[in-house]
């Protein structure tokens, strides 16, 4: 997409939509710029997923193979061993880069493509509007569906050179860096990242020297779905005009305008602290025709670029067709009451909408102020107005002078992650924010560890399948003792499994009798006694009501064993969805919040761990319900790749757990004794008056 200030956006959407589906031999099908990360499920987990990847599962799907014969070939080869000790120190480091957002594909503004010119070699250049001295350089590639096939790195040059001049024509230059994919198979799904200390220039030129070739055909392009020139952490090439040899100009998805837009399929650069904001929300009290929010710089200053984070609250589900829904204006002026104001930018919400997860940026040239105003439009007929953003950032040279400087809004709504003061905090509604450089050499790090993983991988099955074919060879004779060995390791399982089985039974049939059979035994009872009453209607009627509250729990707790044991019930995100459905039928007369940190993977879970975790889950929730007297009650589950922590807390009447006197009763000591079950430790914290914090810490299985 072109910096946002300048771009005019002449067509429905709809038309829009179908125009991409138009095919042509010059991109063989290319339909949509897609996210380079795995797909996302599409089915029952929109809400249960976060917005980010697991550390491990940003490139690929880590998934170490566990046969028979890797363990046999590991307790005979050192190498193998040392090969795996490797592997798993290089999860260790992806566990410490930052996480990337996953991205829905784009239908515009996929970046710049090369025409059909012969002329070789091509090339496309940025004219920065003056001397610049960046610290780094960032190539993005496109990620593409090709003929129903995902291409990464479509367009990418085999080889390239990035050069800088003064000079438009490049009669005089320096090259920063021939560069030439590392990847034999020539496909890029990473930035290529190049830091350029000491060099200067107002023109920045790629040129592509072995340009890419498609897998089947003779078709060679070059495309690029981003260039950003970064200095002291900001995009400095946003916005800036864009040249090229030749180029194919489209349908709204290629342009060379596209390549300096500021927008990714990687969104906005994230730490790795969860934010404890959400940012700026407004909320007219009474019809309006507008509203706006404006920060106060503290002097006047000369302004260079204005970055907005659009609020993204964890809870919310987005709707990636309207991302803001008011047209928007951006002012800078002299004055708080904009007297005097200079506009800098003006979008409606179908321009804001097309940005996706990224930062609405708009660069600004030879302007000076002290306030910057956002300020939202209603439509003609005044209506309450109501918006929400996370953060804005405005750059002076290379730092943001906004962070931390006082905000006054028109309509501001302070509540709960919600304040003026959020929204110059340097958060946005998910993490912390961080600069562009450190975060993209981050990733970059990460595609290079990722990619020595496979290797290793690669190199370890080859141990493997060496090693166990050498031994064949080599023992011979032993081979009836190996089958013995093997036999034996196998019937034991086997007598483990039936002993494991059995326990199973046992405690299942527990279930059953002491769960479902009081209940039965108990309508049965009342149905007895019923039939004694029949000369009393009332006691007839509160009876059929007893018999009808017990056969629903006798119901609720067979549904709630037939899932423990119910094949393909046994993942993660399962059981955070059980989880959900069991909040919302038991504290229905509670006001309550469910939050979920952390990974939603789908490995499976052992179905003891799944049992017992549920168990206490329910039972905590039952007690709140039968004893606790609350209002409020919050659930926060944080899961991460070895460790669960489960916290549930109200408001309720408490106790004192700490009178030395205070003797657990039969249900918190069920608590600890399943908790300790299943290798957690479980922590009660309650008094008079000040409700009670149950907090559950279990290593993951």
């Amino acid at each position: 997409m072109s910096a946002l200030p300048s771009r005019p956006f002449p067509i429905s959407a709809s038309l829009l939509a179908a125009a991409v589906l138009w095919l042509d031999g010059t991109t063989g099908g290319l339909r949509a710029q897609l996210s380079p990360f795995p797909a996302t499920p599409q089915a029952g987990d929109a809400r249960d997923l976060r917005e980010s990847l697991p550390p491990d599962l940003a490139d690929l799907t880590i998934h170490p193979r566990r046969t028979s014969a890797d363990r046999i070939a590991r307790l005979f080869n050192r190498d193998l061993r040392n090969l795996e000790e490797a592997q798993a120190d290089l999860v260790v480091q992806l566990e410490q880069l930052p996480r990337v957002t996953r991205e829905a594909q784009r239908v515009t503004g996929f970046g710049y493509l090369s025409g059909s010119s012969k002329q070789r070699p091509k090339w496309v250049q940025i004219d920065m509007g003056e001397v610049v001295s960046p610290d780094a350089i960032v190539l993005f590639p496109v990620t593409a569906a090709l003929d129903d096939e995902t291409v990464y790195g479509y367009g990418f040059p085999r080889s390239f050179r990035i050069d800088i001049s003064n000079d438009a024509e490049f009669r005089n230059y320096e090259t920063i860096v021939e560069g030439r994919l590392e990847d034999p198979s020539g496909l890029k799904r990473w930035p290529y990242y190049r830091e350029m200390e000491g060099y200067s220039g107002r023109y920045l030129r790629v040129t592509a020297t072995a340009l890419w070739r498609a897998p089947a055909g003779e078709q060679e392009v070059f495309a690029l779905s981003e260039i950003m020139v970064l200095k002291g952490g900001r995009n400095l090439a946003v916005g800036k005009p864009v040249s090229a040899l030749d180029t194919e100009e489209r349908f709204d998805q290629w342009a060379t305008r596209f390549v300096c837009d500021g927008i990714t399929t990687l969104g906005i650069p994230h730490g790795e602290v969860e934010s404890p904001t959400l940012g700026f929300r407004a909320r007219s009290t009474e019809p309006a025709a507008a509203s706006w929010v404006q920060v106060d710089l503290g002097e006047s200053m000369k302004i260079d670029q204005v970055e907005i984070i659009l609020a993204d609250p964890p809870a919310t589900v987005p709707d990636p067709t309207v991302r803001f829904p008011y047209p928007m204006k951006i002012e800078i002026s002299e004055h708080p009451d904009m007297n005097q104001a200079e506009q800098i930018g003006h979008f409606n919400p179908s321009q804001i909408s097309m940005i996706g997860a990224n930062p609405l940026i708009v660069p600004v040239k030879d302007s000076y102020g002290r306030y910057v105003r956002i300020s939202v439009e209603g439509s003609k007929a005044q209506a309450l107005i109501s918006f929400d953003l996370a953060e804005l950032i405005v750059y002076s040279g290379t730092r943001n002078v906004a962070a931390g400087r006082p905000v006054t809004a028109l309509h501001p709504l302070p509540s709960e992650g919600w304040s003026p003061d959020y929204l110059v905090d340097g958060y946005s509604s998910r993490r912390n924010l961080v600069p562009y450089d450190g975060w993209i050499a981050e990733l970059v790090k990460r595609n290079r560890l990722v990619r020595s993983w496979r290797e290793k991988e690669d190199r370890r099955l080859e141990l493997v399948d060496r090693t166990v074919t050498q031994g064949v060879a080599s023992i011979g004779s032993g081979v009836t003792g190996i089958l013995a060995f093997v036999l034996i390791a196998l019937s034991r399982g086997r007598v483990r499994r039936r002993k494991d089985l059995e326990a199973l039974r046992q405690r299942i049939a527990s279930d059953l009798h002491d769960d479902i059979g009081s209940n039965l035994s108990s309508i049965a009872l009342l149905a007895e006694l019923g039939k004694t009453e029949v000369d009393e209607p009332e006691l007839v009627l509160e009876e059929l009501g007893d018999i009808k509250a017990t056969a629903d729990k006798t119901i609720e707790s067979m549904r709630d064993i037939v899932w423990l044991i119910r094949p393909g019930e046994e993942t993660w995100q399962q059981m955070l969805t059980r989880f959900r459905e069991t909040a919302s039928k038991l504290l229905r007369t509670h006001e309550y919040t469910f939050t979920v940190h952390g990974e939603a993977h789908d490995e499976r879970l052992p179905l003891e761990f799944k049992r017992d975790l549920f168990l206490i889950y329910k039972e905590v929730l039952n007690n709140i319900v039968r004893h606790a007297g609350a209002s409020k009650v919050e659930i926060e589950i944080d899961c991460k790749r070895s460790r669960l922590q489960m916290r549930i807390a109200d408001d309720g009447k408490g106790f004192n757990n700490l009178d030395q006197e205070f003797r657990e009763g039969n249900g918190l000591r069920n608590l600890r004794m399943r908790a300790q079950a299943i290798g957690g430790s479980l922590k009660v914290r309650s008094a008079p008056g000040e409700g009670t914090m149950v907090q559950l810490v279990v290593p993951m299985p």
